[in-house]
């Protein structure tokens, strides 16, 4: 007998959406699993248990929200053997987590990669001590997610455009870091405007890492020159002018106490070591 878990925070991105349309998407889960039940928490701390209090009793969650939802329950599935599938309604601003599944901003493309897709291992990287999916950032636009610019309210009148708008006004705001990396056995030293280590293929709605995936047991340092807009420019026109870094693991020190952003929330300060768990969770994938 197949069991589901729909897993959703009430605060978290999308849930306006999800009230909308819930009664639908139990309706198609329920044609695909033979029970299918749901939890609703009220704080992280809440969806961490909860996640590892139902781990044994559900084949699959089904976690509903933005990336910080998502990242928060994966972040108690790795403490767990053998945790259950995950499928993903993707309800972000800028759905970036999603889209390395293939699962776009709506609820029709999880059902359709639970339907008729498969289920894909994936890496998932740490930080220290914490978890992130798709992005680890500092300097220039890293805070923006976090921003009270960007909060839950603009954020749900604007959209992705609350993240666009505060991005111009960082764009012109000059900002250099020193950093140095250790990786691979070598050691790399330089100035930057901002700090950008990718585990996927994008971030802040843009295909940035091409050449890369989810689930290929390796990360990508990206180090861009100051210049114009904070070196961004670089990423979309000049990738020969960014220091490119492919690893399993790294040690990174910068020369400010700037904020580390993994997948868009605060969470670090200071000197990082980061290594990959490859592997490490399955998910439901319309990519192969």
């Amino acid at each position: 007998m197949s069991k589901a878990l729909l897993l959703y925070s009430d605060n978290a991105s999308g849930h306006g959406q999800l009230k909308k349309h819930k009664s639908k998407i139990k309706e198609e889960l329920e044609k695909l699993f033979d029970v299918v039940d749901e939890c609703m928490t009220s704080s992280p701390e809440e969806g961490r248990d909860k996640a590892i209090e139902y781990a044994r009793k559900y084949d699959v969650y089904v976690i509903a929200g933005g990336d910080g939802t998502f990242r928060n329950i994966i972040s108690a599935l790795i403490t767990i053997d053998n945790p259950p599938a995950v499928a993903f309604l993707n309800n972000g601003t800028l759905g970036d987590v999603g889209k390395n599944f293939g699962v776009k901003s709506n609820y029709k493309t999880a059902l359709k990669a639970i339907r008729e897709g498969h289920i894909k291992e994936i890496d998932i990287g740490l930080a220290n001590d914490e978890v992130f999916i798709y992005s680890l950032t500092a300097g220039a636009y890293s805070d923006i997610p976090f921003n009270d610019v960007t909060s839950r309210n603009k954020k749900k009148n604007l959209g992705k455009f609350s993240y666009y708008l505060k991005a111009i006004a960082r764009a012109f705001k000059k900002t250099k870091i020193h950093c140095k990396v250790e990786a691979n056995g070598n050691s790399y030293e330089q100035d930057v405007p901002f700090i950008l280590l990718m585990n996927g293929t994008h971030i802040g709605g843009f295909y940035i890492n091409k050449d890369s995936e989810i689930a290929d047991r390796k990360m990508e340092l990206y180090l861009a020159k100051p210049g114009v807009f904070n070196g961004l420019l670089q990423y979309f026109f000049r990738k020969k002018k960014i220091l490119k870094v492919v690893s399993d693991s790294f040690k990174i020190t910068i020369d400010k106490n700037e904020p580390w952003s993994l997948d868009g929330e605060k969470l670090l300060y200071g000197e990082i070591e980061v290594k990959t768990l490859p592997k490490r969770i399955k998910v439901y994938s319309l990519k192969p």
